[in-house]
């Protein structure tokens, strides 16, 4: 058999083998990450629809604890008030505060008030929420938990599905005996979950779920999850459909890698056959010693072509050309470094604005929900009355001194928004000086500045400061200057703090103390260093995890993008001449996050 019928074997043989561990590896490693993608974004839907769920028990149990916890209702309650219904409890009102069923219960169990109104109609038709007149004395609707709970739930009516929020009947000043509860109740509407989620979800009956919570099909993976009732005990499931696009996307991907790989390799083979066809000596030593100077300076120097139109001038001519094309992929490949580092700094920029951004949401939201207070709208309608023909003196004098004590909250109000819009144009302006510290980043180098730790931990406290049952521990905070970049260093500070509060929130207990400590440091050599301490009594780390916790994508958290944070801090602070380090005993065993940097002083020493 000839050499070149035994390079072509050779050669085909080569893209055989190629091509099948190519297609196992894309099968194997590539389309599982399909998979897990289509999982993710089904968890992420069945998270959208219960959390639109919740969305609407949160509101109704607002607007029971408004109801519940006035004098008005706890007067009704004692026999009194004989026109609070006409007044509270009508169509319209019910249809203003966005409820259907309005539902009051005596300490004894009794139903004193079942009273709603469905919209299916032209007019709306009188409905109830509960089929009995009296409701056991053992239910969860009539415990009496410590302090003043304002509960929501679920339960199953006559007409459907509904969102419950109920609270124990008090007077407004919460003094005095618990006349009894008061339940607000609203049908679910899954058409308007559906719309305002995206989601295609359906209910199944609790005979009907399945043993697995996340069950997958040739076109969609679904995830189930439960709809409790008030005594804990399920009423239906929800049932979310996401579409396996993404896995036919993956597989229809890898055929076209494999094709392509297939017909790379088949052109490589080709060519290569026509190079090794015919072989002479000298001009090989030629090109050999060409390619030993290209391997000694790096530089793709064309050859020079000789003109006899045979294989090695074709041969001559090839280098030239790879040596072109291979000049113009190096240049590719330094643009494309460049292009990552860019887009690995433009990933913790993210990653900084999303922190930076999300207590402004809650200050958005907080402004959003005072505007609807239902002693606004009462306040309106007593304005409104007061200003009709033949209005009794003793009701004028009640709204008039109605529409006085109003004023006095409305100022109250105002002030208390005022600070709130001021926190919120301090949050915007740290999100300003985010990029503009980026921009000036991206137009000049950086010089070390002195940074005062303290200030710039303080900028960063808003960041966890609305986070409930987490409190912080500044008594070791001393005012101390390093060597570093403020912006950056704030960012460091706030994703490190945001990170404690999220490990207190997510341990047994759930609540727990932030506690952060400064202090000077001198190592062995005389250099002067600061140390900042972050430690939470959290979910703690457990020792493969905290040798992993600085690397670029790892990351103990679900959901969403994660892993870019700590690996984010990890390069700001060790461009700023530091280092960050972690500590943890174990698993609910809390955590200590470390940074130095140079003191301000020694670097002025030392210059």
């Amino acid at each position: 058999m000839r050499l070149v019928t035994k390079l072509n074997v050779a050669l085909l043989g080569v893209v055989a083998v190629s091509a099948v561990l190519n297609f196992a590896t894309l099968r194997l490693a590539v389309l599982p990450s399909f998979s897990a993608l289509e999982e993710q974004s089904a968890e992420r839907n069945q998270t959208r629809v219960l959390e639109a769920i919740q969305l609407q028990k949160d509101q109704v149990a607002n607007s029971a604890g408004d109801y519940a916890i006035w004098d008005d209702t706890y007067a009704f309650m004692q026999g009194e008030g004989p026109d609070y219904q006409d007044k509270n409890v009508t169509a319209e009102s019910l249809k203003t505060l966005g409820v259907t069923f309005f539902v009051a219960i005596d300490t004894e169990g009794r139903v004193v008030l079942d009273s709603g109104y469905a919209d299916d109609a032209e007019e709306p038709r009188p409905v109830k929420l509960l089929s009995a007149d009296r409701v056991p004395q053992g239910s969860p609707l009539l415990s009496e938990p410590e302090g003043v709970a304002i509960r929501s739930s679920l339960m199953q009516t006559a007409e459907g599905l509904a969102v419950i929020g109920y609270s124990p009947i008090l007077r407004s000043d919460r003094t005095g005996a618990r006349a009894g509860t008061l339940i607000l109740g609203r049908l679910l509407d899954m058409d308007a979950i559906r719309a305002a989620t995206r989601v295609d979800f359906d209910l199944v009956a609790t005979s009907a779920f399945p043993t697995r919570p996340m069950a997958e099909s040739d076109r969609t993976v679904d995830k189930i999850d439960p709809l409790l009732g008030p005594d804990g005990r399920a009423l239906a499931m929800i049932r979310s459909h996401t579409p396996r696009d993404i896995t036919a996307v993956g597989e229809k991907t890898i055929l076209t890698t494999l094709l392509l790989l297939l017909a790379g390799a088949t052109v490589l083979s080709l060519v290569l056959g026509v190079i090794l066809r015919t072989i002479v000596i000298r001009r090989i030593e030629t090109l050999r010693a060409h390619l030993l100077s290209v391997a000694a300076t790096g530089h793709l120097d064309p050859m020079r072509e000789d003109g006899k139109g045979d294989e090695l001038s074709e041969t001559v001519i090839t280098f030239n050309a790879m040596a072109r094309q291979l000049d113009d992929l190096r240049a590719k490949l330094r643009r494309q470094d460049y292009d990552h580092g860019a887009a690995d700094e433009a990933a913790g920029l993210l990653h900084n604005v999303r922190n930076a951004l999300s207590p402004i949401s809650v200050v958005a939201w907080g402004l959003a929900k005072a505007n609807a207070a239902p002693w606004k709208q009462n306040l309106s309608k007593a304005l409104d009355q007061l200003g009709e023909q033949g209005l009794a003196p003793d009701r004028a004098a009640k709204l008039q001194q109605f529409v006085a004590l109003s004023s006095a909250r409305l100022m109250d109000d105002d002030r208390a928004r005022q600070e709130e819009v001021g926190s919120l144009v301090a949050m915007l302006r740290h999100v300003d000086d985010i990029l503009k510290d980026q921009d000036r980043a991206a137009q000049r180098e950086r010089v070390l500045d002195a940074v005062d730790v303290a200030a710039s931990v303080r900028n960063a406290m808003p960041l966890i400061e609305r986070r409930s049952g987490i409190s912080v521990d500044l008594s070791d905070l001393q005012s101390l200057a390093v060597l570093g970049h403020r912006v950056p260093l704030e960012q460091v500070f706030g994703n490190l703090i945001v990170n404690a509060a999220e490990a207190i929130e997510a341990s047994d207990r759930g609540t727990g103390t932030v506690r952060i400590g400064v202090r000077p440091v001198s190592d062995a050599a005389g250099t002067e260093t600061v140390e900042l301490t972050v430690t939470d009594d959290g979910v703690g780390i457990d020792g493969e995890n905290r040798d992993r916790l600085f690397e670029k994508g790892f990351s103990t958290k679900t959901g969403g993008k994660r892993g870019v944070g700590l690996h984010w801090c990890a390069n700001a602070v060790n461009a700023m001449g530091g280092r960050l380090s972690v500590e943890s005993n174990g698993p609910q065993q809390g955590a200590t996050f470390r940074i130095v940097l140079p003191a301000a002083l020694s670097r002025r020493d030392a210059a």
